[in-house]
């Protein structure tokens, strides 16, 4: 079992990995990157807030799975599911090479930024 104490760990990478794909959109204009670390804030926050509620740490990548987990187990995120699926796409996607490359322009990635701190802000109920 994970130390359940450490949730904020989580909430703090996060942070992180959310202000990483804002300064990648304002300045970078590396959208596809941008779009991956929104997903990573996401994937962070929810399983941040599962090991706080869950006392044990849970696998996976999948915002829709992770989600469907956090809802389960009392989270106040139904209006955020359909736009935890946008977000999810972005992480396989945008970090190998594929034949079809997915483009992820800047308002696909500003999106992606929204909707992680909005996810991030019911999760943890602070300003993010």
């Amino acid at each position: 079992m994970a130390d359940s104490r450490r949730y904020n760990d989580w909430y703090d990478k996060a942070r992180h990995d959310l202000d990483g794909a804002r300064v990648l959109v304002e300045h970078g204009g590396i959208y596809d990157l941008a779009a991956f670390h929104c997903q990573q804030a996401i994937e962070k926050a929810l399983k941040g807030w599962l090991l706080q509620h869950t006392g044990r740490l849970h696998d996976g990548h999948s915002l829709v799975f992770l989600s469907r987990e956090a809802k389960r187990r009392g989270a106040k995120i139904d209006r955020y599911m359909r736009d935890c699926a946008f977000v999810n796409q972005f992480y396989i996607e945008t970090r190998y090479p594929a034949d079809i490359p997915t483009e992820v322009s800047r308002e696909d990635a500003a999106e992606c930024c929204q909707i992680a701190e909005d996810v991030m802000e019911a999760l943890m109920k602070i300003d993010v």
